[in-house]
């Protein structure tokens, strides 16, 4: 049972939902200890969510006080009420990753900016379609808008090149 719960996620589900199913397992387990029940729900929990938490002053360490505490995070963020906490939760947090200098030597193939990146991370969005309820690498939206690019790119220097050979022709 321990093991259903450490593999339990949020992901595009609503913070309610998570916190019915984790409360269900966690009965049926007999945990009780809130430090370690504070734990275990913390590995479920959505990046966004997690980045709050961390700027919170003082957090819980009763695990009923600290969901709701969670909860309360979470309807500020679905309401657009700390989109500037979040906007450089990663500068300010020592528990969460930094986020890498950007090289200007690489290419950047990212189709967003880091200001709509922070905004949809802020806003529980969805990078591709910019719609609740699911992130990015699952997105319905994303599989429709796949475009071979790099395919469409050759086929268009093969056109090119066939008429170069046809000018060199005559």
């Amino acid at each position: 049972m321990l093991n259903k719960i450490q593999k339990l996620k949020q992901l595009g589900r609503s913070l309610m939902s998570y916190v019915a199913e984790f409360h269900s397992l966690i009965v049926v387990a007999n945990v009780k200890e809130s430090h370690v029940l504070i734990h275990m729900f913390n590995l479920g929990l959505n990046d966004n969510l997690i980045h709050a938490i961390h700027l919170m002053g003082e957090i819980p360490t009763d695990f009923d006080k600290y969901i709701t505490a969670v909860t309360k995070i979470d309807s500020n963020i679905n309401h657009g009420k700390t989109t500037i906490a979040l906007t450089n939760a990663n500068q300010y947090c020592n528990y969460c990753p930094q986020p890498k200098k950007k090289d200007d030597d690489v290419m950047d193939v990212d189709h967003i900016d880091e200001e709509e990146r922070t905004d949809c991370m802020a806003k529980g969005l969805c990078f591709v379609c910019k719609k609740r309820g699911h992130h990015a690498n699952s997105c319905p939206e994303k599989k429709k808008k796949k475009v071979p690019v790099r395919q469409e790119k050759i086929e268009e220097e093969d056109d090119e090149m066939e008429n170069h050979r046809l000018a060199e022709d005559f």
